[in-house]
């Protein structure tokens, strides 16, 4: 989901992710300095290759000996061309010279590091991206498209993000300080819960959807309607009015799947 230049996504644990979504002008920037990087990178190529080539023939080298270096000179800038960014972005976490210069990169659209599969996926289309010239087709997806992705990203199930200043957690550290985070709540939380067979299967539907469509919520709609359902289900506990809504709907919403196994109707 998008929401004012974000991609937000919504683990299964209920954790929210938040992405700054590259904009057009710094992946503009980033390609400009990749794009770069790789003509000096040919261009050094062909004058290593000349030098060779008057070498080769001033020792009288035969004429077939300089056809196999031009193949081979030409089959090297093939892959530095359509190489360079799915080699780097595979190896570098999704991040190129250009894009780390930018402090960008790319990721899975469920917020994961993207792999070799997705690299290579996402830029065997940038040719088109590219047409009819300068990045048009691909400078139009990313303005037109709610979540700023070009066709390649489209295709690879990708997204280009801007990484903050500060060293930002890892998935696997923010799920597990969630986790944590859940052990640690108050045991009187818990006791109220064990009262959990007293809610109906309208009650837990309640919780679920609007666990399941929280971020989508207008941010000042959303407060009001938590604590509604809360106030709801808590009466249904014999509880009082829970000082956070979400939390205890998330830890109501919790205990009912550790124990839906041994409820009956």
């Amino acid at each position: 989901m998008r929401l004012d230049n974000q991609l937000i996504i919504e683990t299964p644990e209920r954790v929210e992710l938040r992405f700054a979504l590259a904009n057009v002008g710094s992946r503009f920037l980033a390609a400009l300095i990749d794009h770069g990087l790789q003509a000096l990178t040919l261009f050094a190529l062909g004058l290593c290759a000349a030098q060779v080539s008057d070498v080769l023939r001033d020792l009288g080298i035969s004429r077939s000996v300089e056809l196999w270096l031009l193949a081979l000179l030409v089959l090297t800038a093939f892959v530095i061309y359509f190489g360079y960014f799915a080699v780097f972005e595979a190896w570098w976490n999704g991040q190129t010279p250009g894009k780390r210069w930018m402090r960008l990169r790319v990721i899975r659209i469920d917020g994961r590091p993207i792999g070799f599969f997705e690299a290579l996926v996402r830029n065997a289309l940038r040719s088109v991206d590219f047409l009819p010239s300068g990045y048009a087709l691909g400078v139009m997806s990313i303005m037109l498209h709610r979540e700023s992705r070009r066709l390649g990203d489209l295709v690879a199930g990708t997204a280009v993000v801007k990484e903050r200043l500060s060293a930002a957690p890892s998935l696997d550290k923010v799920l597990s300080s969630h986790a944590a985070d859940i052990q640690l709540r108050p045991s009187a939380e818990d006791a109220v819960l064990s009262n959990i067979r007293a809610l109906t299967k309208d009650d837990i539907a309640a919780v679920e959807r609007f666990l399941l469509r929280r971020a989508n919520l207008p941010e000042k709609k959303r407060p009001w309607m938590a604590a509604g359902i809360a106030d709801a289900i808590s009466r249904r506990l014999g509880a009082p009015p829970p000082a956070a809504p979400e939390p205890f709907l998330e830890a109501v919403d919790r205990q009912y799947r550790a124990q839906a196994k041994y409820l009956v109707d």
